[in-house]
């Protein structure tokens, strides 16, 4: 069977849920012995708007089409002429028995009307709610933070204006400036010690790294001793110095020193402990430390971070870390939108007043396009019951569109989930984007007691870099680390590091892959009480939900957990629970094939 799946982007570039299922889903049908190829857009500014290459990914054949969202008008987001025309040669070429679109952005309905009129079943897997929102990633979500539970073309045309925006006006420029006002946050002091003067008796005595000490794995500077760290840094005005140290866990069954810890500000000393991990077992594991700097705020603070081996002065065996040191506000601030979100968003509110009949127009034209591509698709797939029914209540045909959750390829742990305990590790993955609320996190995470757990953040810290550095601003709390971004084969061992993965969307969802991987990895989910998110986690039996967008209540959960380790111990997934890919190639091929049989 020759199937063609089409995509808005692909993987190496995009590695998004849908880019990695569409992946997954073309390697297994590959390995039924089917000839699967695809089909997608790539943003590339030094290439040809609609210029074309074909190519193989890890043995799938593909087509690329150059789409550089250079629109002249909202239309031609959803019909364009040119991409229609390389699609028909595609499918000339190829000539597929069966056609599975996965997202049409960047390319056009009339797509599926091509395939249609060449006798080619069409499949949709619906990943998000594009075909139903006007907004590029289809979350049904507005500037103000608002979510779209009923299609409102006259809210509709306030998005229709960022188009008319962006080709006026030229909105990559504005974005530039805006920018460059977003405050650059960096808490962490590592990339100033590393900048530092350095005074060691050998030059590996200091060096940067990560430690794990018991599950707990850190962003570290080894020190050992002898070791001084001498640099400079600005100190706000109510701020505190936060880190932790600790012995590395080699030397604890080593004979020798232990090692003593000194801060100085300004010539002041403001820290002294000694651990000595090989005599004492209530010294080992990380320390975690929080000093008000009040006193000394200002610019140009000289720190010095010293080492020594303690009593003898010999450094055999008595590797020391400073793990991740920052300089942090002593209270966050809370999530404030950024002058982008604010001029875009007034931007939109005097186009949408100033072209309200036309733009609404604009708005219901797209609507009525969707709904005559309802009818030209014979099988939408949707991954959780709750996009189902949004498509239903849009005005899909309720015979014509089938739940269907994803199938996910297996992860090796590498290890077996330890029993949680203080600190409890909590994990965010994902787009550092304001749907996804992360900003709803931070605030709720800031409220628990220092040494009680730690949350690492990994997605891109380019991507979005003022909601970044808004989400900077509000950290307040020690255990708080941003990872930045994190490669889909690190995901087993993230997850073998953590008792609990914290899913804050504020938009719909569908099924996100990052929930059903940590059901594999049985890894309990904290997540809201809305759209797919719901669907896939049961309250009090495979995490725990609280209400979307409140981190009050996400702090209730927080606390029970913290309070409670034990709680979550008896909220482990059942990876059973997950379809496999095997599985889920062998439905789809199941469906291709009746629909093949009725033409």
């Amino acid at each position: 069977m020759k199937i063609l799946q089409v995509i808005h982007d692909f993987l190496p570039n995009h590695q998004a849920g849908s880019e990695l299922y569409c992946y997954h889903l073309s390697k297994s049908l590959q390995s039924l012995g089917h000839d699967a190829r695809l089909l997608f857009t790539e943003i590339d500014h030094n290439r040809r708007q609609y210029e074309t290459r074909e190519g193989t990914y890890d043995g799938l054949p593909f087509y690329e089409i150059v789409n550089n969202h250079s629109y002249s008008s909202v239309a031609e987001t959803y019909n364009n002429p040119a991409i229609e025309e390389i699609f028909t040669q595609s499918i000339q070429e190829f000539q597929p028995d069966v056609a599975h679109f996965h997202h049409l952005l960047g390319l056009s309905y009339g797509c599926v009307r091509i395939c249609k009129e060449n006798g080619i079943p069409v499949f949709f897997t619906l990943h998000d709610y594009w075909l139903t929102c006007l907004r590029g990633g289809g979350q049904r979500f507005r500037a103000d933070c608002d979510v779209c539970h009923d299609v409102d073309t006259s809210l509709c045309a306030e998005c229709v204006s960022q188009f008319s925006f962006s080709g006026r006006l030229g909105n990559r420029f504005v974005k530039k400036v805006l920018n460059s006002f977003e405050r650059n946050v960096d808490f962490s002091l590592i990339p100033a010690m590393r900048q530092g003067r350095i005074k060691t008796d050998h030059r590996d005595f200091v060096s940067f790294g990560r430690c794990e000490i018991d599950g707990d794995s850190r962003d570290v500077v080894f020190a050992h001793p002898f070791s001084r760290i001498t640099f400079h840094r600005n100190v706000p005005e109510d701020a505190s110095l936060t880190f932790a140290i600790a012995m590395a866990p080699s030397t604890y069954d080593k004979s020798g020193d232990g090692v003593s810890f000194q801060i100085t500000c300004n010539g002041e000393s403001i820290y002294e402990c000694f651990l000595n991990a090989k005599e004492n077992p209530e010294d080992r594991g990380w320390r975690q430390v929080t000093l008000p700097l009040k006193a000394f705020a200002g610019k140009k603070r000289e720190f010095v971070f010293e080492t020594n081996a303690q009593p003898t002065g010999r450094p055999d065996y008595c590797a020391a870390c400073w793990a991740e040191p920052k300089i942090l506000p002593t209270s966050g601030q809370r999530y404030q939108p950024s002058l982008l979100d604010r001029f875009r968003r007034g931007t939109e509110l005097i186009l949408s007043r100033l072209q309200k009949r036309s733009l609404k127009r604009e708005a219901d034209l797209r609507k009525e396009a969707t709904r005559r591509l309802f009818e030209q698709v014979d099988l939408f797939i949707a991954p959780s019951p709750f996009l189902r029914s949004k498509f239903i209540e849009f005005g899909v045909n309720p015979k014509t569109i089938a739940f269907s959750d994803y199938g996910i390829a297996p992860i090796q742990i590498p290890s077996d989930p330890r029993p949680p305990r203080r600190p409890i590790r909590f994990t965010f993955v994902g787009t550092l984007v304001k749907h996804k609320g992360l900003h709803v996190l931070i605030e709720a995470f800031n409220g628990l007691p220092h040494d009680a757990a730690i949350l690492n953040v990994y997605g891109s810290l380019d991507e979005f870099e003022g909601y970044v550095a808004r989400v900077k601003a509000a950290i307040a709390h020690p255990g708080i680390a941003l990872r930045g971004r994190v490669e889909n084969q690190d995901i087993p061992t993230i997850l073998a590091e953590t008792d609990a993965l914290i899913v804050p969307s504020i938009w719909f969802e569908n099924s996100p892959i990052t929930i059903h991987e940590a059901f594999l990895a049985r890894v309990p989910v904290i997540t809201a009480r809305f759209g797919g998110m719901a669907d896939l986690v049961k309250d009090e039996v495979n995490g725990l939900l609280f209400e979307v967008g409140n981190p009050d209540d996400l702090w209730r959960v927080l606390t029970r957990c913290v309070n409670k380790p034990e709680l979550l111990e008896t909220l482990r997934p059942d990876p059973k629970s997950v379809k496999s890919l095997e599985a889920d190639a062998e439905w789809m091929q199941d469906q291709y094939s009746q629909f093949i049989k009725k033409i």
